[in-house]
């Protein structure tokens, strides 16, 4: 197979969905990874198919190693190649110091930064073995850019491991695999956010009174494959990061 294949977790819906349908855009054969949102990922498919790409979904359990390693294989086994790794899908929930639960604390590590290790492990071998190169591009958070806050305890600890390994990561995967990290701030209603709510903490959370929408998100993703980008950490987020919080901002903000 000549053309590009890329493989994005949690891309049966919001910001996922809007990456996939990027990649597709700009040329890639897609694997639409799903937890449990299957018909979800069969639209994204459709999506993708309706516009001229080439797709196909898997569903996987990110808690399970030997699901992720037997994702991987399949993304070789229908393209025979595989180019581009994001790392999109994430767990969140709220707890902090004093109340996270140990069982909460293990499946957001599992899930936000174990299973996109043991992807880009499994890539990594599959890749070597066939002597390809290809690129890993981290989900990560804006708020692990020095801009801490109490909240989202168990979510953060993993997402901050997860970023502070992108210089690691790209070092030992070289030079078959590049490894970025992006950085992004709000994106889509999170939690209980409501409509409203999502709005009125849009034009509060940032320097510019906006945020950071979710096709430039994808389009810097679609940027950090490129082959002069390794270890590259890159914050879009309209400058969320540089306004300094003492609670999430989906808390901080309520629509009047």
């Amino acid at each position: 197979m000549t053309q590009a294949a890329v493989l994005i977790t949690g891309a049966a819906k919001r910001v996922g969905r809007v990456i996939a349908q990027r990649f597709a855009q700009a040329g890639y054969a897609v694997v639409v990874h799903y937890g449990s949102s299957q018909q979800e990922a069969l639209d994204t498919v459709q999506a993708i198919e309706a516009g001229g790409g080439v797709a196909f979904s898997h569903q996987a359990d990110l808690q399970v190693p030997q699901q992720l390693t037997a994702m991987i294989a399949a993304a070789y086994e229908r393209f025979g190649r595989l180019d581009v790794m994001v790392n999109c899908a994430a767990i969140f929930f709220p707890d902090t110091l004093a109340d996270f639960a140990l069982e909460d604390l293990e499946r957001s590590w599992q899930v936000n930064c174990r299973a996109p290790l043991l992807l880009t492990q499994a890539f990594y071998r599959q890749a070597a073995q066939r002597g390809q190169q290809g690129v890993v591009i981290n989900v990560v958070d804006q708020k692990v850019k020095a801009n801490f806050h109490p909240e989202d305890f168990s979510y953060t600890v993993a997402k901050a491991v997860l970023g502070n390994l992108t210089a690691m990561l790209a070092l030992s995967a070289a030079p078959v695999l590049r490894v970025n990290a992006l950085y992004p701030g709000l994106m889509t209603p999170s939690g209980d956010q409501t409509q409203a709510d999502f709005e009125y903490s849009s034009g509060r959370s940032t320097p510019l009174g906006y945020i950071a929408p979710t096709t430039e998100i994808a389009d810097a993703i679609l940027l950090l494959t490129r082959q002069s980008f390794d270890g590259a950490e890159f914050v879009v987020d309209a400058g969320q990061n540089l306004v300094r919080v003492e609670r999430d901002v989906i808390n901080l903000y309520r629509a009047p």
